[in-house]
């Protein structure tokens, strides 16, 4: 999924969906670093790219933490 279409999902959705995002997500990262220490990770960049959508997650939390 590309960056935008990400941000814009997360924007999108309710308070609920984007903590089941993190899990997912945070869930997701630690597979990655597993792969990648057992040497089976053919995408090295995947692990940014699942920390930054973390982060874009938990930045719409705060947002709307503060909004609201």
């Amino acid at each position: 999924m590309k960056t935008k279409e990400f941000v814009n999902k997360v924007q999108s959705a309710s308070d609920q969906e984007l903590l089941d995002m993190l899990d997912q997500e945070k869930a997701g990262l630690f597979n990655l670093r597993q792969r990648r220490a057992m040497r089976q990770l053919d995408n090295p960049h995947a692990i940014d790219i699942a920390r930054k959508n973390i982060a874009r997650i938990l930045t719409e939390i705060r947002a709307r933490e503060l909004k609201g």
